[in-house]
């Protein structure tokens, strides 16, 4: 009754005629078969279960074509013997900065799922009901499996604050691999809901968010106010840092000229291909499918604009200047990528140093702010073992490191 009354309620709100669509029905039999063919003859199908892109922080309900493909192949087997042994491997692609060009991203592998052979039999024998309810038991163990190799978040916010806690546990000086990256913000998240309501956290997370407001307000990292300590305080190293933070000005400033040229060559398809990218997120209100459209439009643009350039300098310089554009455009634009990297880092740490500079009581409130709150997360952590769900072997790995804190030298490193 329900469904028919919001169906009633959806017609009565069309008051006009109005142009429509129907999709065609897309008979996926054929292909469903050949996947049942190739895992039952050992092959790999690799699925992406969440159907489509988006630029939130949990998961999109998985599509039940996973656990189709899984138990049409197991119940198709029909020869002597148990059918083979299929197993679904879970993979997590956690990004650092999802919306940046070469950002940092990890491939985290679960553990491999199989599922009951009496699920299968239920799937073939069965009525609708009795699919539905094997689909949904499968798809229950990959979204389990799913979930212990993503790291996800509420919103934004929380998943900022996962990340701010992970980097307050982290010991200064420790360069942790992106799997111990992944792993230790993951253990934060999953240990969030069972700490949350503890005597004294609730207070410790709008610390850690406060905290995060006031880096973004002064445009430095936590990274770097790690090291303030050493770097600012003492009168005697004031003129180091100065001079550390002219040399990088110098450095930021011989990128920025000699790149410049490269810049005005192919700033018209730069700005082509990002008119046509931020055209089709807005149109789809999704900004994950930015980076995929401006790959899209620079392997068309890009190419047809090469030869134009080649061209022209060709009419304009000569044919030597022109082949020479032409062969050698391409591994500048390479090494154009790099140096910007570089660049963008070394603004950020100048960003940091000026800032100490100019503001040498702020940094220090910074700094001993970010030492409260890393030793009230150590003694959260001792009392009511907030990141008890890391493996055994991550976990050690840890403390480790936290034990040899006073032995590692700091690094000062522009690029962290």
């Amino acid at each position: 009754e329900k469904e028919k009354a919001r169906e009633n309620a959806a017609v009565s709100d069309v008051t006009e005629k109005s142009a429509y669509s129907c999709l065609p029905y897309v008979d996926q039999s054929e292909m469903f078969e050949q996947v049942y063919d190739s895992l039952l003859n050992g092959g790999t199908v690799g699925i992406f279960p969440e159907g489509g892109t988006h630029d939130g922080t949990t998961l999109l309900p998985l599509k039940w074509g996973i656990s189709t493909m899984l138990l049409g192949a197991l119940a198709k087997h029909d020869g002597p013997g148990p059918p083979p042994k299929i197993s679904v491997v879970p993979v997590g692609l956690n990004y650092f900065r999802p919306h940046d060009f070469r950002s940092t991203v990890s491939v985290d592998f679960g553990d491999p799922i199989e599922v009951d052979v009496r699920l299968a039999e239920q799937w073939r024998d069965g009525g609708k009901e009795e699919k539905n309810e094997a689909n949904a038991a499968v798809m229950e163990l990959i979204m389990a499996g799913v979930n212990a190799c993503t790291l996800q978040a509420k919103d934004v916010e929380t998943l900022e604050l996962f990340r701010t806690i992970r980097r307050l546990y982290v010991p200064l000086g420790a360069r942790l691999s992106v799997a111990d990256n992944v792993a230790l913000t993951q253990g934060v998240a999953y240990g969030f809901e069972d700490i949350k309501e503890k005597e004294g956290v609730k207070e410790f997370l709008s610390e850690c968010k406060t905290y995060g407001s006031m880096l973004k307000a002064v445009g430095v990292r936590d990274y770097q106010v790690q090291r303030f300590e050493e770097k600012a305080f003492a009168a005697s190293d004031r003129q180091a840092l100065l001079a550390t933070a002219l040399y990088r000005l110098l450095i930021f400033l011989v990128f920025g000229v000699l790149l410049l040229p490269w810049y005005v060559c192919v700033a018209p398809a730069a700005l082509c291909v990002s008119v046509v990218a931020d055209h089709q997120a807005r149109k789809v209100g999704k900004r994950s499918v930015q980076g995929t459209w401006k790959v899209l439009a620079g392997v068309a643009f890009i190419p047809v604009y090469h030869l134009v350039t080649a061209s022209l300098a060709c009419a304009t310089f000569g044919e030597f200047v022109g082949l020479s554009w032409f062969f050698l455009a391409p591994f500048f634009g390479i090494i154009a990528i790099v140096a910007t990297e570089e660049g963008h880092r070394l603004l950020r740490s100048l960003r940091a140093l000026l800032f100490v500079l100019r503001h040498k009581h702020t940094g220090q409130e910074l700094f001993m702010r970010r030492e409260q709150l890393k030793a009230q997360l150590h003694s959260f952590q001792q009392h009511f073992h907030w990141l008890s769900s890391l493996d055994l072997e991550t976990r050690e790995r840890l403390e480790k490191r936290q034990a040899l804190i006073t032995c590692e030298p700091v690094r000062d490193d522009a690029s962290n």
